[in-house]
Parts: C-alpha cells; structure tokens; sequence
C-alpha cells in the first residue's frame, strides 16, 4: 500500500512528557530531484523508495553523507535546539504527548536566532577546538563537565525563549504551521511508528 507521505521536506517529531524525538524526511519526490541534481547517489532511491527518514544527530547525518553523499544543510544539533525552544514555547509543554509534522521551513527558520541567542550568553561554543585524543584524561573530564554546564544552562534560556509565530496558549499539535501537501496512500504517522517500534527493537 503506498504511503500518504508529504510532498517535501518536513520534520517529523515524537514528543513525550518533555522528552522528545526527531526525524527529518525527505519525501520520494524530494530524492528525484536530489538526484538529477547530482546532489545525492542514485542509490538512494532504490534503497529508500517511500522517502528517508533520518534521526536528527550528528552520527545518522554524517553516516547517511558518508553513504549517499548528501546532508542536510541544517546542524542536526541546531534543529533540535530551535525544536526544543518552539516545543517549551506552547501551553502544556511539558505534558503533551503526542506526534506530527513541521515542515521544514517552519523550523529551520528559527534556527538562527535560538543559536545567535545562546551564542550572545557565551552557551554556544562556535570555535573548533583540540581533538578529544590530544586532551589528557583531567582536560577531557573538565571539558565534559563545563559542556554539560552550559547545556543545562541552554536548556533554561531556550525554555524562556518565546519563539515567533509559536502561540504559547496553544498545545504543540495546535499550532498554525504552513500547510503540508500529502501524497495519497496509508498515514505518515503510522508508517514512521512502525519504522521506529522496528529500529527500537533492533536496537
């Protein structure tokens, strides 16, 4: 049965008491079009021929470019920031449960200004720094500690962020995001479930 999946880019997101997951598609048509761009390996389409779904981390970003030559332009990191801060902004956040789509643009709009506001309070590192091996055991324990430092301090200022556009009187599934055209066929949301209750398993 084909699946009722949008017709471009959009990210898909699990949310649960807080916590939550997400995923970013890239529709069939979407990798057509990739490939005739020579953006992306043509086997891409005959190994994902419903559209991908690919976790938003840095691991599945950089294996997915390593195997088919294509990333996403935004940070996978980056989005789930703008994410985090767009999810704490709505009623209710920190009890919703529930899944759906955001189409692409309509989050990595955001993206810019969450990272430009934690970069301001000195919570976001931009410079590169030394590899991890060429740190000495203390260094790399100091390091770990001050990281996870600034990222429950991020995590406190995204929360006080009100995003633009995000209705805080309204639940996450409530607010007016730009219109996702769907193909026709069985529903997105049942098949990116099934997928992740099969990859939960494997796991």
């Amino acid at each position: 049965m084909a699946v009722a999946s949008p017709r471009k880019h959009v990210y898909y997101y699990e949310c649960s008491h807080g916590r939550f997951r997400l995923t970013y598609f890239i529709p069939p048509g979407e990798l057509q079009r990739l490939r005739a761009d020579n953006r992306i390996s043509p086997q891409a389409e005959k190994d994902f021929p419903d559209g991908v779904d690919l976790d938003c981390t840095e691991a599945n970003f950089r294996a997915f470019k390593e195997a088919y030559g294509f990333r996403p332009k935004k940070d996978p990191d980056a989005l789930r920031r703008a994410f985090y801060a767009i999810l704490s902004t709505t009623r209710n956040w920190k009890k919703f449960y529930g899944s759906g789509f955001i189409p692409a643009a309509d989050l990595e709009q955001h993206v810019d200004a969450v990272d430009g506001a934690l970069v301001q309070k000195k919570l976001l590192e931009m410079e590169v720094e030394a590899p991890r091996a060429e740190l000495s055991l203390k260094q790399r324990r100091k390091l770990k500690h001050r990281r996870a430092m600034q990222m429950k301090q991020a995590h406190s200022v995204l929360r006080e962020m009100r995003v633009k556009g995000i209705d805080p009187k309204r639940t996450l599934s409530q607010q007016e995001f730009s219109r996702i055209g769907m193909a026709d066929g069985t529903r997105a949301e049942e098949v990116f479930i099934r997928l992740h209750q099969k990859q939960q398993e494997k796991e």
